[in-house]
């Protein structure tokens, strides 16, 4: 490593970490100012523990912030370096010392790579372990509210479905239990019912309290279903604890989940849920490729031998960094319906078509 490349990777990092501050920053006090009133609705004892639980919320919110936002951090940081070498004038002395206009990127590049391995560390390893800590709602961190859940697909019992009036995530009981057996042509074999079920982590298994099992046998070709008896049943050993029942109550609980997660769920869901598994597995897997594209697409601008206007150049990088990250997201977060698309092609979408522009622009630098 040389001179060059130590004084740019230093102020590339020492410019991530403020770009980070910033942009993580911002989008906590937005969802702070939006959701004030959520944490002070609460029923505290004061103000500090009022601060406490915001501090508990949002410090674990850091690494979903981080995840969704790792790329454009790369982008800031990167323009923000070369910029001041252009407002310092280092840029100029750089290109003097015979130092190609690549080779002021080479570091800058290699530090954005290096920064896509701590996003892959903290969405495949970090978030996956505080997943139940990100499912929570800004007025209920305690998971005090009941809420219903139905039909939430049972894995470790093939094709069951489990419903509940009502579920206590913090008390670990549900009341109005319904679990529908099916076999592997989705028609109900067994019909479990009870009063109430309560969680024994001991066991891994749900007690129930009054609870009685109907078997069920396929009727005629109509479809008609003729049942068999009625026998009691107080344990039910089920994939769906707690935990997993709070966190699929989350809109975007899948974001949530590992890549070795979303292969085990796939199997387990309908031909709809497993599209959705799919899309998210491939746009886990272009966050990386859509990260450096995004920086490749950012860093040409500033890459120049002339003395240009900063505001001139930024407004630029902006405009085209703006619509590679708009595109992406809606690629990865809309769901196209009405035609016959493989679920695998939107994630991928952006790169097809911005990997291209982020290569004409590197080849365009005038070194």
């Amino acid at each position: 490593m040389k001179t060059l490349d130590r004084y740019i990777l230093r102020s590339f990092f020492v410019n991530y970490v403020i770009a980070m501050t910033i942009l993580i920053g911002l989008y906590v006090m937005l969802d702070l100012f939006i959701n004030l009133d959520e944490f002070t609705g609460m029923r505290t004892t004061g103000t500090m523990q009022t601060l406490g639980r915001i501090v508990d919320f949002y410090g674990h919110n850091l690494f979903l912030y981080f995840a969704q936002l790792a790329g454009v951090i790369s982008v800031v940081a990167a323009c923000f370096t070369l910029g001041r070498l252009h407002s310092s004038n280092e840029m100029t002395a750089i290109l003097s010392a015979g130092a190609s206009l690549y080779r002021v990127a080479t570091p800058i590049l290699l530090a954005g790579l290096a920064m896509n391995c701590l996003w892959f560390v903290d969405q495949e390893f970090i978030i996956p372990n505080i997943a139940q800590k990100l499912a929570r709602k800004h007025g209920d961190l305690e998971g005090m509210k009941t809420f219903s859940v139905y039909f939430l697909p049972d894995r470790q019992n093939g094709n069951a479905l489990l419903s509940a009036d009502r579920f206590n995530p913090t008390a670990m009981q549900m009341r109005g239990v319904v679990v529908l057996k099916r076999d592997d042509k989705n028609r109900m074999t067994e019909v479990i019912q009870a009063d109430q079920a309560r969680w024994d982590p001991e066991r891994g298994t749900w007690h129930f309290e009054n609870g009685f099992a109907t078997t069920l046998a396929a009727g005629d070709v109509d479809g008609d279903i003729a049942g068999l008896g009625h026998r009691p049943i107080e344990d039910y050993k089920s994939s769906l604890t707690p935990r997993e029942m709070a966190l699929q109550q989350s809109a975007q609980w899948t974001q949530f989940l590992s890549l070795k997660e979303l292969n085990r769920l796939q199997n387990y869901f309908s031909a709809a849920g497993v599209a959705e598994f799919v899309r998210m597995k491939h746009a886990r897997l272009t966050t990386v490729f859509m990260n450096m594209t995004l920086l490749c697409i950012g860093i040409p601008f500033f890459l120049n031998r002339e003395r240009p206007s900063i505001i001139v150049l930024g407004g630029k990088c902006l405009l085209a960094c703006g619509l590679c990250y708009a595109a992406t997201f809606i690629c990865n977060t809309v769901e196209i319906t009405g035609f016959n698309i493989d679920p695998a092609l939107p994630p991928w979408l952006p790169f097809i078509v911005f990997a291209p522009l982020a290569v004409v622009l590197l080849e365009g630098i005038k070194t």
